[in-house]
Formats: C-alpha cells, structure tokens, sequence
C-alpha cells in the first residue's frame, strides 16, 4: 500500500486570492499585484506566501525594503524567494 503525504489545505478563497497574485506578477503587473497583495493581507495578516509576493512587488515598484519586510522574508520558509527579493532591493538602489 503506497503512503500519502498530507498537503497543506487553505480555504479556496486564499488559494485563489495566492494564485491571483501571482497571475498579476507574472504578467509583469506590479502596481495590481502590490495592491491586491495588500488587500489580502488585511483579510489573511498571517499568510506568509502573500506578504512575500507583496514584498516583491514593491520592490519592482521601487520601494525601499524595511527592517520589518527583510525580517518576515528571511523567517518565510521559502530562502530562494527572500535572495530574489533582496537581491531586487539591492540592485534597485544603485
């Protein structure tokens, strides 16, 4: 008999709210992606996979990265995610 993993499971409205997020960064659509990052995150403060797309788009939008931001991406569980981001920040800056 072969094992199962347990997936995480979320509401469908998070997990179409994600991958909305996503579509609009994607497609290169920062400031909509941003916004609706933000607005997710009134409804879902804690989810961690919205805040990091947020933090990505705004830096595409040039916003500086804060304190606060670097900390929630190095403690998100996704490494390659946060070195994108503070990468981006980085390069945005000079």
């Amino acid at each position: 008999m072969r094992k199962t993993t347990s997936r995480e499971t979320m509401p469908d409205e998070l997990a179409i709210a994600i991958a909305l997020v996503w579509g609009h960064l994607n497609a290169g659509q920062m400031e909509d992606a941003a916004q609706l990052a933000r607005g997710c995150l009134g409804i879902w403060p804690q989810e961690k996979r919205l805040a990091v797309m947020a933090a990505y788009a705004a830096v595409e939008l040039g916003e500086p990265l804060d304190a606060q931001t670097v900390s929630l991406l190095n403690e998100a569980g996704c490494e390659e995610w946060a070195r994108l981001v503070i990468r981006r920040a980085e390069e945005r800056t000079r």
